[in-house]
């Protein structure tokens, strides 16, 4: 199964995940930190998705193992890589709902959405990369 099924922008949604974590509502009390941490990974999906209709048409289509596995080469940063992987389980253990476990903390999604928007400029500026060196 595809991981992202509908565009979206990456920052956008790293910047509306950290909106959640920052509003002081009573209201959402309970509910933001796992809306966030879907929209944190709903961003890597973005970033992926982005990245895989540059470098690798049709990798989109494979499973969220595959895709993960392949990032390092096609990101050619490793590290950023590895950090991706551990936030994409992360986010995801975050997503779904177990009676025994709680909700990630501020302080944790803060640190995965800021390895989202890692991902999110490193695509971005292979973009660029990529746009400059198309002939017009």
């Amino acid at each position: 199964m595809p991981l992202a099924t509908a565009e979206a922008d990456a920052h956008s949604l790293v910047s509306a995940a950290r909106d959640l974590i920052h509003i002081d509502d009573p209201q959402t009390a309970g509910l933001w930190p796992r809306a966030a941490a879907l929209l944190g990974r709903q961003a890597i999906e973005a970033a992926m998705a982005d990245l895989w209709r540059l470098s690798a048409p049709g990798l989109e289509d494979t499973s969220a193992k595959c895709q993960l596995l392949c990032l390092s080469h096609f990101l050619g940063d490793p590290d950023l890589a590895g950090r991706v992987h551990a936030t994409w389980h992360g986010l995801t253990r975050s997503c779904h709902i177990q009676v025994y476990e709680l909700a990630p903390t501020a302080a944790e999604l803060e640190g995965w959405l800021e390895t989202a928007w890692a991902l999110a400029d490193h695509v971005h500026r292979i973009r660029d990369r990529v746009a400059s060196l198309s002939p017009i």
